[in-house]
Order: C-alpha cells, then structure tokens, then sequence
C-alpha cells in the first residue's frame, strides 16, 4: 500500500467522524429548539413548562460527551487501529 493511500483513507475516516458528529449535534439543538419553543405556549401549565425545559437541557447533555467520543475516535484513527484489525 501507498503511504498516499493510507493518508487518505484516515482523513476520509476524520471526515466521516467529524460528519457524524456534526449530524448528531444538530438534531440535538433542533430538540433543544423544539422543546424551548414549547415552553413558549402561553396559558402552559406550570409542571408542563417545567418539564419541557428539562427536556431540552437534557438534549444538550450528550454534546460534551459526543465530542469527547470525537477525539477518541481520532486518536483511534490515527494509531491505525482499523488498519491493524483488518489484516487479519
């Protein structure tokens, strides 16, 4: 194998991870803005406002953990740990 090839293949593999991540982050603020908007509703009750803003500070909960899975995911990619794995 080319060294080229190789390059590509792990900033391919960044891209697609980076993509994922931006995907997933995305439809977690469209949740936050969903649930946010709810809590506009005027004449809401009180334990349902409540629990709308729960929901939506729930859907950013798992942003810092997607992020930390990111740079794992890259320090994966970089030691060629697929690479290795799929010799066998």
């Amino acid at each position: 194998m080319k060294p080229a090839s190789i390059e590509s293949r792990k900033a391919r593999r960044k891209r697609e991870a980076v993509q994922g991540v931006v995907f997933f982050a995305l439809l977690q603020i469209a949740c936050v803005v969903g649930f946010a908007s709810l809590c506009c509703i005027p004449n809401l009750p009180r334990w349902a406002f409540y629990l709308f803003a729960a929901l939506a500070v729930a859907c950013l909960l798992p942003l810092p953990v997607a992020v930390k899975v990111l740079r794992q995911r890259f320090k994966e990619i970089e030691g060629g740990e697929l690479d290795a794995a799929g010799q066998y």
